[in-house]
């Protein structure tokens, strides 16, 4: 007895360009009076033939979505009742009783309308027809100071638009897949990885404490060990949030036949909600609570039809980074020529023991997604405050 092949996915065709990546920078470099280096400088990429997501090249066309659009009754208990294309129809694919394609002695109208009827998924892996371009304006400021220790600060202005995201969408839960595969160019957005604004500060000083220092130069010896050696370093990062990226989770008749479905998206309405990260916090069983964004915002497309919400919202992000990592640190030789000596250290991650919120729920539309808008989650791979204490010897 044979087994039918309900759908397949197909390699990479070896007729496609391989994808490349060109980058270009313009940099400026200028030392300053009191010690200071001054960079400024424009970074670019682009990406072609990028490779991405399995693309469906079994959809059912756009035209006979849109002959079903019309077709749909509200006013009925099913509106879809009378939709030519969910209409049953006998399976062709049925010799002497026996199913060679699909299943069943019957299918859909709309499945024999598909490019290859005897699938219900054809699938074309790592298809390298996605581009990515990124520009961005980078500027630092360092400083090294004439005793011990450096300060730099670095910030980027930056943009990423792309038509695809990842290769590994079944490990990428946050990134959707393509909406309507006649329709490429409407996959352009800006990207789900897209970081607008990044500031970071690091700094290594040694504070001016001891023999031959600003401070206590003179003292006795005994004190000297004490007072001398003193340090600090740390890293702080701000970071504007992620993008968001919608879906819609209303059984919608563009995912029947090898589409997807967004919602649509409101022209005009204010999205955005303003407060810090905690006052938006919502309460999910609570539905009058603040939420994170504008859920009246976003509405669910009409039945076979695809939502105006672009791949990745321009407007909504996650929370971002506000996050200081700092250490203490106090070295110490002694011995014969002050060969020995050993160094304690202090270390503090998450110093303001800041909660870092993971993305809302974006699913819109599903009747029983209360969460919609809601966090309920902290970011992963974050911590609360962690202390560590590490002791080195020299020798």
């Amino acid at each position: 007895m044979t087994q039918e092949v309900q759908s397949i996915t197909e390699a990479i065709p070896s007729r496609h360009v391989p994808g490349y990546v060109q980058q270009w920078n313009f940099n400026i470099e200028r030392e300053m009076p009191l010690g200071l280096l001054v960079s400024a400088a424009y970074v670019g990429s682009k990406g072609t033939h990028l490779q991405s997501y399995s693309e469906q090249i079994d959809q059912i066309p756009d035209t006979v979505l849109a002959e079903a659009a019309s077709e749909v009754d509200p006013n009925l208990p099913n509106p879809r009742h009378n939709v030519a294309i969910v209409q049953p129809t006998p399976n062709p694919f049925v010799v002497n009783g026996q199913a060679l394609a699909l299943t069943g002695a019957t299918t859909t109208v709309g499945q024999l309308l598909r490019p290859y009827p005897q699938y219900t998924s054809v699938q074309s892996a790592g298809q390298g027809s996605y581009e990515s371009v990124y520009h961005s304006f980078q500027f630092a400021v360092q400083r090294r100071f004439a005793g011990a220790g450096s300060l730099l600060a670095a910030y980027t202005n930056a943009k990423l638009i792309s038509t695809t995201d990842t290769l590994t969408s079944w490990l990428e839960t946050s990134v959707g897949g393509i909406q309507d595969n006649y329709n490429a160019r409407g996959e352009r957005s800006l990207s789900s990885q897209d970081v607008s604004q990044r500031l970071v500060l690091s700094y290594v000083l040694d504070l001016p404490f001891g023999h031959g220092r600003r401070f206590l130069g003179n003292a006795p010896e005994h004190i000297d060990k004490i007072v001398s050696g003193w340090g600090i370093d740390g890293v702080t990062t701000f970071q504007k949030g992620f993008p968001l990226v919608f879906t819609n989770g209303q059984v919608n008749g563009t995912t029947l036949f090898g589409g997807g479905s967004r919602p649509n998206t409101e022209q005009g309405c204010p999205a955005e909600v303003s407060g810090d990260a905690m006052a938006r916090l919502g309460d999910p069983n609570n539905p009058k609570a603040p939420r994170w964004f504008n859920t009246s915002c976003f509405t669910a497309p009409p039945d076979f039809t695809f939502g105006n919400e672009p791949r990745v919202d321009p407007r909504l992000r996650a929370q971002g980074i506000n996050n200081f990592d700092f250490s203490i640190f106090k070295r110490t030789r002694f011995g014969v020529d002050e060969r020995l000596g050993f160094e304690f250290r202090t270390e503090f991650f998450n110093l303001f023991n800041r909660t870092q919120f993971a993305p809302p729920s974006t699913n819109c539309c599903a009747s029983n997604n209360s969460n919609f808008g809601v966090v309920t989650s902290t970011a992963q791979g974050t911590n609360p405050r962690l202390i560590q204490f590490a002791l080195k010897l020299l020798f």
